[in-house]
């Protein structure tokens, strides 16, 4: 499979960056090694391990990242920027083994359909920007308290990669309308899920008032 400009997918770059290192791969030495390449790829990296089940709290450290570097990128800059206490932390060949073995293969059958694709055209850089502004917002709705909703925005944010990879102009836009409707339901199930817990506590207040008298 070829790229925009004959290279390779973005999929097969990170299979063969995880799988040089067979003792301890950091943060940082991922962001040396695919850093300097596109802000699209970068997204792309931090957004797989969100697309499989991670334990808790680890999910929060790409999100993060995510929401930094996009930002950055909304604002013009171009240089990845990461705190050294995150960039010094280990990615465990157990996560490293998940996601070459599901989040990849995603990847990959993402790149059938939208890698391909690109046009004659580049970006502009107001249009990289709103990408950008894109990846923030689904950033923050990963990093909010959504179970089993995450992958959603975590997709999104792998096309938005994509999207910049290869200049589609009628893919961004594509992607910012699936981002708009991501931000509306998950938004929405917030809402719902707030009023019902705090009918239920408000339920459990008046069956219970003994408990704070």
């Amino acid at each position: 499979m070829s790229g925009p400009s004959g290279s390779k997918p973005p999929s097969q770059i990170i299979r063969d960056t995880i799988g040089k290192k067979k003792c301890t791969l950091t943060v940082e030495d991922l962001i040396n090694a695919l850093g300097s390449q596109s802000f699209g790829l970068m997204f792309i990296v931090m957004a797989l391990p969100l697309t499989i089940p991670l334990p808790p709290g680890i999910g929060f450290i790409p999100a993060f990242l995510l929401c930094v570097w996009s930002f950055q990128r909304m604002l013009g800059k171009t240089t990845l920027w990461v705190p050294k206490a995150i960039g010094k932390r280990e990615i465990s060949q157990s996560l490293i083994i998940k996601i070459d073995a599901k989040a990849i293969p995603l990847c990959e059958r993402l790149e059938r359909y939208f890698f391909n694709c690109s046009q004659p055209n580049p970006l502009k850089e107001t249009e990289i920007r709103l990408a950008s502004l894109t990846v923030v917002f689904m950033s923050i709705l990963i990093m909010l308290p959504t179970p089993f909703l995450n992958v959603i925005p975590a997709i999104i944010t792998i096309l938005m990669g994509l999207t910049i990879l290869n200049s589609n102009r009628r893919l961004l836009w594509i992607n910012m309308s699936f981002g708009l409707l991501a931000l509306g339901f998950i938004g929405s199930t917030l809402y719902v899920g707030s009023e019902l817990l705090l009918d239920e506590i408000g339920d459990f207040l008046q069956e219970n008032p003994i408990l704070f008298n």
